[in-house]
């Protein structure tokens, strides 16, 4: 019996190696899996176009310019491809295409999609693969950006106003603040940054009018935000429009629409953040300032008004309009019975 036992036993052994070894992927499935990715992703690697590598050209957004070098790339027809400079009047010529292609003021991506286009339209070109790479950059753009309602980057052409600079960006936009920053290219490697008030633009200051050079950076700085919460008509986030040290605690007010019956306004406080992230409480006697007994507090960007509920005065008024409801009640059993 025990030699037959060990027979069974060793072919029961051979029978089960034979098995795992016929198994297509059992042992060698794992080693091939590193392998059959390895050439798929060299391969999506090598079909990836090549990234432009030049500072102007990393900048998809850039607005094409006058006299830019351009490098249009067919990738399905490499014979087409070539280096074209922009022509004083903003436009190219391009191989079989009838007319001249204006493309001041797009930028790269905008100007691809318009000569695939152009080329589908013409007859030229089925599904034309084509890649701009900006290799000259001659013109000298404005950048507008901030508190403007397009902001982008713009082709000038020669030196323009402050104010029809911002026209071309859409104008201001509603939560712009009271200052415009213009940051320049100085004659040593820092830049110069020009403050402008806007009100200044506005009231059609000439000195404030400045002129903006090619390469200039138009910045209109956001309208500070202050937050009022608590028992207020119009709690929320409010922008400040003003100068800062213009900010008071009576325009906040003015802005919050006015404070509610409710409202206990000898015990708001404002809550301030300092340099180091910690917020301080300022006690703010809301009642004395309405009065004229105590003067107006300045406020800055950021800061919290809390303007608490008074309990008592909530439970009076609801008491109140209880008993105007009971008035009123009675008023029109006594007018419909009579």
């Amino acid at each position: 019996m025990s030699a037959g036992r060990k027979c069974s036993r060793a072919l029961l052994c051979a029978l089960a190696c034979g098995l795992f070894f016929s198994l297509p992927g059992a042992a060698l499935g794992q080693s091939q899996t590193p392998s059959q990715k390895t050439p798929s992703a060299t391969a999506s690697s090598a079909l990836a176009p090549a990234t432009p590598q030049t500072a102007d050209s990393r900048a998809l957004d850039y607005a094409i310019g006058p006299q830019d070098l351009l490098n249009i790339a067919f990738l399905e027809a490499a014979e087409l491809t070539r280096d074209v400079r922009v022509a004083p009047d903003g436009t190219i010529s391009l191989p079989y295409l009838a007319e001249r292609v204006q493309l001041t003021g797009l930028s790269l991506n905008q100007a691809e999609e318009l000569l695939k286009r152009k080329y589908q339209e013409a007859g030229i070109l089925n599904q034309p693969n084509i890649s701009i790479t900006l290799k000259e950059l001659v013109s000298k753009p404005v950048t507008v950006m901030g508190a403007v309602r397009s902001p982008g980057v713009f082709q000038i052409g020669a030196t323009l106003p402050l104010m029809r600079v911002i026209t071309q960006a859409g104008g201001l936009g509603e939560d712009a603040g009271p200052m415009i920053q213009v940051m320049r290219a100085g004659a040593t490697s820092q830049d110069q940054v020009v403050q402008v008030r806007i009100d200044d633009l506005r009231m059609g200051r000439l000195q404030a009018n400045i002129p903006i050079y090619g390469g200039d950076t138009v910045n209109v700085l956001p309208a500070g935000t202050i937050f009022v919460v608590g028992a207020v008509n119009r709690p929320g986030r409010h922008a400040l429009r003003g100068d800062n040290d213009q900010l008071t605690v009576l325009r906040v007010l003015a802005l919050a629409e006015d404070l509610k019956r409710s409202a206990k306004p000898e015990a708001a406080v404002i809550l301030r953040k300092d340099a180091s992230g910690t917020t301080r409480e300022i006690p703010v006697d809301l009642k004395k300032i309405l009065q004229r007994k105590a003067p107006d507090v300045a406020v800055v960007a950021n800061d919290v008004l809390f303007v608490p509920d008074s309990l008592g005065k909530r439970a009076a008024a609801r008491g109140g309009e209880a008993a105007m409801q009971v008035g009123i009640m009675a008023l029109l059993r006594a007018v419909f019975l009579f």
